[in-house]
């Protein structure tokens, strides 16, 4: 039985108990009735005993489970009007020949123009130039004869200025 259920009939039953037993006192011995006390005896004994049934059981508080997370997915099947259609995509045929050139890498102005202003003789500036260009190659990392695709800007920019302070080293004005 549930304890609601349990608590409302003991009180029915308390308080009933209590009204007959006033009512029994009301009439009396020699059945004649006479107002006496025993209806309100009665009534506060039923009702005593009523709150003492209810304080002697327990209180019962019903809460809902409390639901942690998200709502349920619900996933839909797509609908399609047609199924789709999966397929290669048509192959193409050029009759021109395709030419892929390769990318031009960055060269450098290994031109640095170098006046001579001492009076250097051709003999003396070319071997000054190649001497240069060594001492050049060594500081930047770059040699003009092995350019490749990953040749940079910052090497040949690097080697044009070694070039250029060696020459002024050595006697020769630059441009």
């Amino acid at each position: 039985m549930k304890p609601i259920a349990f608590k409302t009939a003991a009180l029915a039953l308390v308080v009933s108990l209590s009204a007959a037993c006033g009512t029994a006192n009301a009439w009396g011995r020699g059945g004649h009735y006479h107002h006496g006390g025993g209806f309100v005896l009665g009534a506060v004994v039923g009702l005593a005993a009523a709150g003492t049934v209810m304080s002697l059981s327990e209180p019962t508080y019903v809460y809902p489970a409390p639901f942690y997370g998200p709502p349920p997915v619900v996933y839909a099947p797509p609908v399609y009007s047609m199924p789709p259609v999966y397929s290669t995509p048509p192959v193409v045929y050029s009759t021109q020949p395709v030419v892929v050139a390769p990318p031009q890498p960055v060269v450098a102005s290994s031109d640095v123009i170098a006046y001579p202003m001492h009076n250097q003789s051709a003999t003396q500036q070319a071997g000054d130039r190649a001497a240069c260009e060594r001492w050049a190659s060594n500081q930047s990392g770059y040699d003009p004869a092995q350019v490749s695709q990953w040749t940079t800007g910052a090497q040949t920019s690097s080697y044009s200025r070694a070039i250029g302070a060696c020459m002024k080293g050595r006697g020769y004005s630059i441009n």
